[in-house]
């Protein structure tokens, strides 16, 4: 399994982004819903009955009445209301994009966590033999004493040595518990999920008049199951390749030089406005905005309420012969009523107000939003840069200098005049070196995958491992959100 192949798993098996689509569905029905007229009422009544025999051929006045009522909504009620609707439903997809961006960044996380610990562990056991290469030189030289009564190792030079490689496999044990404990969280978000739910679900081809028939039921005995989870023991085996970042992210703003333009000295190279470029592209940013606009459509809806509300009455009043058998002529009645806003003034202008308030609410998380996410990214920015500095200090001055002190410990080791604690000190040195530099790389890579979640269509350069063709490929982006490409950054070279 490499890192596309468990993005693209999780994503896929991921329940939210399946919620979202029926709630978008749903939105998309109730829009259907509310711009329907509602039912017309149908009336009967026996009107002018006489009560001093109940006769109905007995007074003229007597009817037999039906009825029926038509009632129109208020405005353009009906058309705002499924409009409002439609733009609720369309902030669903900018929302499964933001989703997929997020899942995209905890399995990359997750994925650069299990590389750590793996290398880890390699580094510990190459250093464990290292160790023991130096206990049994130790060894030989401890015994040449008794040989020739001379020599620099003392026994509790070795059992030094001995204790101090019984630590590091301590140290290889914590790393395992550390190994297991990421497998562990990858395999929330990559073990196939099994329902014995039976019912039926929404259909996006379905249409709303055919739904009834469908048979949808509630089946209460809804039960998961899960498959067992198999990483595989070659998963963050190899270092994964993200993508590289746009050259202002990776700007030390600090060493700008003394000639750059006064605009430029205003705006350090339109750093913060590249960033909000960015930022209002981003589907959650999107999503917000998509809120705004049904914000509109409620202070519409709020308007219309000052409008009348129309209803149309049609009845048919029949009427009994008299009691000489006389015809007597039925009754066709028809009618419009219209409601009179006499008392309603306050009730419909604080519901205007409040939907412009809302709408003003909205608009104001849209720019803290805004900020929030600006301040992230400035973050990350920044300590993407400083990890760079310091990768770059342990790779030219401190790993050179101790593989050097290594040598010269290990060179006069051997030669029996050296001193064993000093030369397992640094070779303890050298390991914590290493993985202090492998931990830095590590973090640095975990920043980069943090800041891809800020960058819009970061799937543009994928390349699945299996090397398939140019077509595959294009059909692969669709279902992942992560391009996998950054030699520069995976050798730990400068950015």
């Amino acid at each position: 399994m490499t890192l596309i192949d468990a993005i693209s798993r999780a994503q896929q098996q991921d329940p939210w982004l399946s919620g979202s689509q029926q709630k978008e569905r749903a939105l998309q029905a109730r829009g259907v819903a509310g711009d329907t007229l509602d039912n017309p009422e149908l009336s009967f009544g026996l009107l002018n009955l006489p009560s001093d025999g109940f006769a109905l051929d007995q007074e003229p006045m007597t009817q037999f009445k039906v009825g029926i009522k038509q009632t129109f909504t208020r405005g353009d009620s009906r058309s705002i209301t499924r409009q409002r609707f439609n733009q609720l439903a369309a902030a669903q997809p900018l929302m499964r994009d933001d989703r997929r961006k997020q899942i995209t960044q905890t399995i990359t996380l997750l994925w650069l966590d299990l590389y750590y610990a793996k290398q880890s562990i390699a580094l510990a056991t190459q250093q464990s033999h290292v160790l023991q290469q130096l206990i049994d030189i130790a060894q030989r030289n401890y015994a040449s004493v008794y040989a020739n009564g001379s020599g620099q190792i003392t026994q509790n030079d070795v059992l030094n040595a001995q204790l101090d490689k019984a630590t590091l496999g301590d140290r290889i044990a914590e790393l395992n518990v550390s190994k297991r404990t990421i497998e562990a969280k990858l395999c929330q978000w990559l073990v196939n999920e099994s329902s014995t739910d039976e019912s039926a679900s929404i259909n996006a081809s379905h249409t709303f008049s055919n739904t009834r028939s469908q048979g949808y039921t509630t089946n209460n005995n809804y039960e998961l199951g899960f498959d067992d989870c198999e990483l595989g023991s070659d998963a963050a085996g190899s270092l994964p390749e993200i993508p590289s970042l746009p050259d202002f992210i990776t700007l030390d703003t600090r060493n700008m030089t003394a000639g750059s333009n006064t605009r430029d000295k205003q705006r350090p190279l339109g750093r913060s406005n590249a960033m909000l470029a960015l930022l209002v592209e981003h589907p959650r940013i999107q999503a917000l905005k998509q809120n705004i606009t049904a914000s509109d459509s409620d202070v519409k809806l709020a308007k219309t309420q000052y409008d009348p509300k129309w209803a149309v009455t049609a009845s048919y009043a029949h009427r009994q012969d008299d009691a000489l058998n006389s015809s007597r002529a039925d009754f066709w009645s028809l009618g419009v009523s219209v409601d009179l806003p006499l008392f309603s003034d306050q009730k419909q202008d604080s519901l205007l107000a409040a939907a412009h308030h809302q709408k003003e609410a909205l608009r104001t998380d849209y720019r803290l939003l805004i900020r929030q996410l600006m301040a992230q990214l400035d973050v990350l920015s920044a300590q993407y840069v400083e990890y760079s500095k310091r990768i770059r200090h342990y790779q030219q001055v401190i790993l050179p200098n101790i593989v050097e002190q290594k040598e010269v410990s290990t060179a006069n080791l051997s030669h029996d005049y050296g001193s064993l604690n000093a030369a397992v000190e640094v070779s303890i040195t050298e390991l914590d070196a290493k993985l202090a530099l492998l931990k830095l790389r590590n973090e640095q890579r975990k920043i980069q995958a943090q800041i891809l979640y800020f960058l819009p269509h970061q799937d543009t350069n994928l390349k699945p491992a299996d090397g398939s063709s140019p077509a595959k490929q294009q059909a692969h982006k669709s279902s992942i959100s992560v391009s996998l490409r950054s030699p520069a950054i995976a050798s730990g070279a400068r950015p």
